[in-house]
């Protein structure tokens, strides 16, 4: 009797064990991952181990970096218009705008749109149109509704949206009925948490914050509830990216401003040198030690950086040179950018390829000076 409870202890203890070891297996980040993709990616957006890209066929997927499976949230399409140009994911939520520009006046339309992983089907949220004009001095008079900073983690999706028309003297424009909203968790709904110019445009969301980039180059600060916990005025704010408990600033003078956004300290300043003066920096990225951007964002081509922010040490990500697009993210894990390239084949075949590089993995990189 006491051999068979043994025998039995044993082989519950060999059960638990396994399970234990084939969890660990399927929950382990990995170092380096690829996934092909259909086309070239548009964009991407990253959530724990889930990224959210667009390929130029205007469809919607969703990688998941550790079980290595893809879900279609929204099919290929042959048309070249909407272009699917903003993507969000929070958890299995996931949300993106498609965008479409007609004829000379510059006619634009917007859509936005929220899915789940574990619900069929997809739902439009709200719509916007505008119409482009331009003044004597060449100034772009834009008259209509937007919808931009499409941002989200955790279980925050959130997004802007704003209307604009000329002033009287045509110098400018003015800002009417903007609003900072989430998305809701059950069927989608935009619930407004603040209004007024100052809670636009949302850039990212972290520990139930949303940070929100003003026109007068301020940041806010918002609670999940609307409520505004902090304004960081700094030195001059072309971007801004918040993620891993540290918000970052672009400055217009190609300089990371690293703040703690509980607090509104700068923790540290890490200048960017260009290789020529006349070359901007972009398309910026950040959580926890790192953060990630792009020299002279003007072109297609550009060069894609990723930056230790406790140490302000930089190394190039490879990429192709003449890719139609490139785009990156980073989060909690690592980062995620594409590498497009061009097939030859009876003509020319877009592919696109994610490349996935944990954050120890990156970090050692940048201590060695090259990936």
């Amino acid at each position: 009797m006491k051999q068979r409870w043994t025998q039995a202890v044993f082989v519950a203890v060999a059960v638990v064990f396994l399970i234990a070891a084939l969890t660990a297996v399927a929950t382990k980040t990995p170092s380096r991952k690829l996934k092909h993709a259909s086309g070239p990616i548009v964009a991407l957006a990253m959530d724990g181990p889930r990224v959210v890209y667009s390929t130029a066929g205007n469809a919607v997927y969703v990688w998941n970096i550790r079980s290595g499976s893809t879900s279609r949230l929204r099919g290929y399409s042959t048309s070249t218009s909407p272009i699917v140009q903003e993507v969000a994911i929070a958890g299995a939520r996931v949300a993106w705008i498609t965008r479409s520009a007609f004829g000379n006046s510059h006619e634009t339309h917007e859509n936005l749109y929220t899915a789940s992983l574990t619900v069929q089907g997809r739902i439009h949220l709200a719509s916007a149109f505008r119409r482009d004009g331009e003044s004597d001095t060449g100034v772009e008079l834009w008259t209509g509704k937007w919808i931009g900073g499409l941002v989200g983690a955790g279980n925050l999706l959130a997004v802007s949206r704003w209307g604009t028309k000329p002033t009287s003297d045509e110098s400018g424009l003015t800002i009417a009925n903007a609003r900072l909203s989430l998305i809701g968790a059950k069927r989608g709904q935009l619930h407004v948490i603040a209004s007024g110019e100052p809670s636009i445009v949302s850039r990212a969301v972290d520990a139930r914050r949303v940070a929100v980039l003003r026109q007068d180059g301020s940041v806010g600060i918002y609670s999940a509830g609307g409520a505004l916990l902090r304004q960081i005025s700094p030195s001059s704010a072309r971007e801004i990216a918040m993620g891993g408990g540290r918000l970052v600033v672009l400055t217009q003078t190609k300089t990371l401003e690293v703040y703690d956004p509980r607090t509104g300290k700068l923790v540290h300043g890490w200048p960017i040198k260009t290789k020529r003066a006349y070359l901007q920096v972009g398309h910026l990225q950040a959580f926890g030690r790192l953060a990630l951007f792009s020299v002279d964002p003007r072109y297609s081509s550009r060069n894609l950086r990723i930056l230790d922010l406790n140490t302000g040490r930089n190394i190039a990500l490879p990429t192709i040179p003449r890719s139609p697009f490139n785009d990156a993210t980073v989060g909690s894990l690592g980062l995620a950018y594409a590498v497009d390239s061009y097939r030859a084949s009876g003509g020319h075949h877009p592919s696109g390829t994610l490349v996935f590089l944990s954050t120890s993995r990156v970090l050692a990189a940048i201590a060695r000076g090259h990936l």
